[in-house]
């Protein structure tokens, strides 16, 4: 049967004539009055800036192409004030408003194209951005597991793969009748809330069943940028900040007490002894209210974080954040600029009218 919810879902980039839509009608300049009313901070996350043609692992944390990175950047520097990390401390542990609504840039990951096409566009515009990375990545080079099974599922040559769940059917994807990248994403979609060791399991079949040969460390290696490169980043400006993403990745709520003060703690000394400088900010692996506790919280202050941020989309009113928990609009490959003016506006229509629950990020992806 056909329903206007069947035939919308039909229809191609919907979100984006929404967003058309609300703009050419001028709807769209009012709702954005509503920040305008009561300025926040806006927190806008993005993972991978590169070209999508050229990259040989997971197509879903590749965030904008060069050009489209470029033009939001213009968006945000003629839209927000764009304070430095310190400043946007102040004013969560003071509660001091925002004179007007304000914008900060985070990249998770480290992955080398941030330092290479992300922060010039960001330096040559002046704005100011916090890096979170994962330290192992950098201090011994690998694949994150969502990487490593893009990797695999592109280079086959094998023309299915039946990968078991224990309790559950088995995922089957035909590689002669799919194309790649929805093949990863069938891969990968129903394994992201399993535990590490089950995801383990899942790599080793992986491996047998594709029998595509892997030099991790050299992979791992082109992926991550260096040491050398994380302290230029910094050295070279005063508008970029490194951050913690954890030490291995891990999602923070299946470990124990214990284990999430040694990720945590591991993490913040490697990042101040490789990089020669106070790191006071962290970004929850994943970053979903599911991915982190309280309890979490709590430790990350106690091994010396001053600020924590989520993938929770909402605005940022410094008298009533919880510092611990920033909130953050993950950016997607999808996100026009008409698109991103149209989400912040309408979180902020939504926000004046009461409190806010956490939302569904529809551009999650593993990887945060």
């Amino acid at each position: 049967m056909i329903t206007p919810r069947s035939l919308l879902a039909a229809i191609p980039g919907k979100r984006e004539l929404l967003a058309r839509g609300l703009k050419y009608t001028g709807t769209l300049a009012a709702l954005e009055r509503s920040l305008e009313r009561k300025p926040g901070l806006v927190v806008f996350t993005y993972h991978r800036v590169m070209e999508a043609a050229d990259n040989p692992f997971y197509d879903r944390v590749v965030s904008a192409t060069p050009a489209s990175f470029r033009t939001r950047m213009d968006w945000i520097k003629t839209r927000f004030d764009l304070p430095i990390l310190d400043e946007v401390l102040d004013h969560l542990e003071t509660g001091r408003p925002w004179p007007k609504p304000a914008a900060l840039v985070t990249l998770d990951d480290g992955t080398r194209d941030n330092f290479t096409t992300a922060a010039p566009i960001l330096a040559e515009r002046g704005i100011p951005a916090l890096f979170f990375i994962p330290t192992m990545y950098l201090e011994s080079p690998r694949l994150p597991w969502w990487d490593m099974a893009a990797y695999l599922i592109k280079q086959s040559r094998a023309s299915r793969l039946t990968i078991p769940r224990p309790g559950q059917a088995p995922v089957v994807v035909n590689l002669e009748d799919m194309p790649r990248d929805q093949a990863v994403q069938a891969v990968i979609a129903p394994f992201v809330q399993e535990p590490i060791e089950e995801i383990e399991r899942i790599l080793v079949e992986l491996r047998r069943q594709t029998q595509v040969p892997v030099d991790e460390a050299f992979l791992g290696r082109e992926l991550f940028m260096n040491w050398d490169q994380a302290r230029e980043l910094v050295a070279g400006s005063s508008r970029f900040a490194i951050g913690s993403h954890g030490h291995g990745h891990d999602r923070l709520a299946d470990l124990s007490a214990l284990a999430q003060r040694e990720e945590l703690g591991e993490s913040r000394r490697i990042l101040e002894k490789r990089l020669s400088r106070k790191v006071i900010a962290l970004a929850y692996p994943y970053g979903k209210p599911s991915d982190y506790t309280e309890e979490t919280k709590t430790i990350a202050a106690e091994v010396g974080y001053r600020v924590a941020f989520c993938t929770t989309e909402g605005i940022n009113d410094p008298a009533a954040i919880d510092r611990f928990a920033v909130k953050r609009f993950n950016c997607g490959q999808s996100d026009s600029v008409t698109l991103l003016r149209t989400r912040v506006a309408l979180r902020a229509v939504l926000e004046s009218l009461g409190p806010s629950a956490p939302c569904k990020n529809p551009g999650l992806r593993p990887g945060l």
